[in-house]
């Protein structure tokens, strides 16, 4: 009988693999950053990010002071008690006979005015009306401030309009002062997503200075905007140029939106576009005129039906250019649909508009952009479409999907000059149109245990600031707003919580407090022009008809 001989315990490959671990990291520990030269060839050896603030902490990111949540709402209060001082009325200052707007909402959201829209009938007012013309807003008196109460406004809460885009942003506060139609076009990545921050700006805007409409929209969103609701019905596709781009596109002809829409159909079905008013999102979103559907070269010939009716025909042939509908006043109280249906399959859709009037803010949020795909997109489109639009007020709201992979700051830099050069391209398209820069939240990456921020967050916001006053735009710094450097730990542990788990996307709360210091930073600005005593633009805006009013017909199709 032969001698059988101990098989290895279960424990000697563990014991191997740590050893050889512990080997490799211990190697990576001796490794120098430029690595060991073998025989001609670069061997470089780094420790995992996760342990790297265990086994080099020589080499660790300093912990930012993290403020505490109670601290973050001392801030708030802060700005809100200082934002109340500057706007108090000054008694010599009071015009008590100037027709305008309303004061702000602060972060508390309280009212300070009861200014609402004047009713208007179910159908609405006539499209060929002289509201095609002029959207009155609420008459209400307003307090100009006197130079000492602006200057107490927060300082870092303070638009910051360099010399050379003043001329611009007065023509955009004498339009508001007028009465006139504006129409704002807010660009950002994620922090926009789903309406918020913009959604809190239009509503302010529309309250202020008179308007109602949700915007222009995708024809198919990425996810639900809190300003209406929208489904599909039939096989729908989404393309972008941001984000995740769909490698079968062959042109970079993605329209205003940076994206479109298409659909496939078997002979007998229908694809279709519903848009209702979306219940939880203000009164003022929820109405509109008329819709505009934008779409491009046609190649199949197709109905096109609205609410179950036969109303035009897209013809195989026909140029860009867009379907506009009239349709009962939309409410949100009585939520009727708004459905458009075709019998074949459409061409590329590129945006589907709600015709609204006053002030019309355009949300276009772009997941995963850093903002420096305009110069790329099919310019005759691009800029036909930016025209139809006819932007007062142009609005960049980027940088945050840039912190992460910047490795120092000549790539910040570099970044900053690419969006430099997408501002040129803007004033270049829409020279009378004033331009907003808003720069990255404060962000933070998990190291080890703790929260710390991005390395190179700084610069990058410094590099936008840089570049957008050399180029002649205004910058308003989030970062700063938030607290600074090291702020968003605060945010997240504030009771309800300001911003996510993540560390770098806002909650919709925390982008309502956001648009609220925004449209007050501006609301700001507004009032101190009104304390130069209405200066005349370098460059005087005659008036125009609000965008998007179709004809006295039912239906007009638009090349």
């Amino acid at each position: 009988m032969k001698n059988q001989q101990p098989s290895p315990g279960p424990w000697r490959p563990v014991l191997a693999l740590i050893l050889v671990g512990a080997g490799v990291l211990s190697l990576a520990r001796l490794c120098p950053p430029e690595g060991w030269n073998v025989a001609g060839t670069v061997v470089k050896l780094t420790v995992p990010e996760a342990l790297a603030p265990y086994l080099l902490p020589e080499v660790q990111q300093p912990i930012v002071h993290r403020w505490a949540p109670e601290d973050l709402q001392d801030l708030l209060n802060e700005y809100d008690a200082q934002l109340a001082a500057s706007e108090e009325t000054d008694a010599a200052a009071v015009d008590s006979t100037t027709p305008s707007a309303s004061p702000p909402l602060g972060v508390s959201d309280t009212l300070h005015s009861k200014a609402t829209l004047a009713p208007h009938s179910a159908a609405g007012p006539p499209l060929d009306s002289a509201t095609k013309r002029r959207f009155d807003p609420p008459k209400v008196a307003i307090d100009i401030p006197s130079a000492e109460a602006f200057d107490r406004f927060p300082q870092a809460l303070r638009v910051r309009i360099p010399e050379s885009a003043q001329s611009r942003f007065d023509s955009l506060f004498q339009r508001l002062d007028e009465g006139a139609p504006i129409s704002v076009l807010h660009y950002g990545d994620s922090q926009i997503e789903g309406d918020r921050i913009s959604g809190t700006l239009r509503h302010k805007w529309q309250e202020r200075w008179g308007g109602y409409g949700p915007g222009i929209q995708p024809p198919v969103p990425l996810v639900q905007s809190f300003a209406l609701s929208q489904t599909q019905n039939g096989s729908w596709k989404r393309h972008t140029r941001f984000g995740r781009r769909d490698t079968t596109d062959q042109d970079e002809n993605y329209g205003l939106l940076a994206s479109y829409a298409t659909a496939t159909l078997t002979k007998g079905d229908r694809a279709c576009l519903t848009l209702q008013p979306e219940r939880r999102a203000h009164g003022s979103f929820g109405q509109w005129d008329g819709l505009s559907i934008w779409h491009d070269s046609v190649a199949v010939e197709s109905v096109v039906f609205l609410n179950g009716q036969p109303v035009d025909t897209l013809w195989a042939g026909d140029p860009a250019g867009q379907l506009r509908f009239t349709t009962p006043r939309q409410s949100a109280s009585s939520a009727p649909k708004s459905e458009v249906c075709f019998d074949a399959a459409p061409p590329r859709l590129f945006a589907v508009h709600p015709i609204g009037a006053g002030v019309q803010w355009h949300a276009v949020a772009m997941r995963g952009s850093s903002g420096t795909l305009f110069r790329k997109l099919h310019r005759p489109t691009y800029a036909k479409q930016l025209q139809r639009i006819d932007p007062d007020l142009i609005v960049l709201q980027f940088g945050g999907n840039t912190v992460p992979y910047c490795k120092d700051s000549l790539a910040a830099q570099r970044y900053a000059g690419w969006l430099g050069r997408q501002i040129q391209l803007f004033q270049s398209l829409a020279p009378e149109a004033a331009i907003l820069v808003i720069g990255p939240s404060d962000m933070a990456e998990k190291k080890g245990l703790d929260w710390t921020p991005f390395p190179q967050l700084l610069s990058v916001r410094d590099a936008i600031k840089k570049v957008s006053f050399d180029v002649g735009a205004a910058h308003w710094d989030l970062l700063d707003v938030m607290g600074g450097v090291g702020s968003m730990p605060a945010w997240v542990q504030a009771e309800p919580a300001l911003a996510g788990a993540d560390h770098v996307h806002l909650t919709p709360l925390g982008a309502k407090k956001v648009g609220a210091l925004l449209d007050r930073a501006l609301w700001a600005e507004f009032r101190s022009w009104q304390q130069r005593g209405k200066p005349v633009p370098m460059t005087r805006l005659s008036p125009r008809a609000p965008q998007e009013v179709p004809s006295n017909s039912s239906l007009q199709h638009v090349p």
